[in-house]
This record gives structure tokens, sequence and C-alpha cells, in this order.
């Protein structure tokens, strides 16, 4: 399935950590130079809007902040707080 959230440079929603980043870019994990742990055949790298540690996590993980907030499984809590 194409992937279809947002894009490089935009604000992401990563539901594996619950945590907001921006996307930095996507990757099929065969072009990574280093050891990886993803299920998939692709990954996602993210970084805090105010600067700090990159993460990884599946590109099927992303959303659009918008629709984390009405995320039927966040138990109506905001995703910054």
């Amino acid at each position: 399935m194409p992937y279809k959230g947002p894009k490089v440079g935009q604000e992401a929603y990563d539901t594996a950590t619950g945590r907001m980043g921006v996307l930095q870019a996507i990757h099929d994990v065969s072009d990574l130079a280093f050891d990886h742990a993803m299920p998939g055949p692709r990954v996602a790298f993210l970084r805090p809007a105010e600067g700090g540690e990159e993460w990884l996590t599946d590109p099927g993980n992303i959303r659009f902040p918008r629709e984390a907030q009405t995320d039927p499984d966040s138990n109506d809590e905001s995703p910054w707080s």
C-alpha cells in the first residue's frame, strides 16, 4: 500500500511511541547502512520539532497530527500532554 501520510518536513504523530515529531525521511530498509529491527520493508525517521534525538518507526505508524487528536484509541488524551 502506498504511503499517504505527512511529507518530509511536516509534523507527524508516531502511534507506536505516542510522540510528535518532524518527518525527516522514509527509506527502504535495504538502503540502510546500519543494523535495524524494523518489521516492514520501510523505515521512517522522525525528530522532535525543538531538536533532539531522532527515532525510527514503521511508516504505518505515522499519522497527521489532526488524525492523532481524533484517534478513537487515544482514550481522549492529547498526544502533546
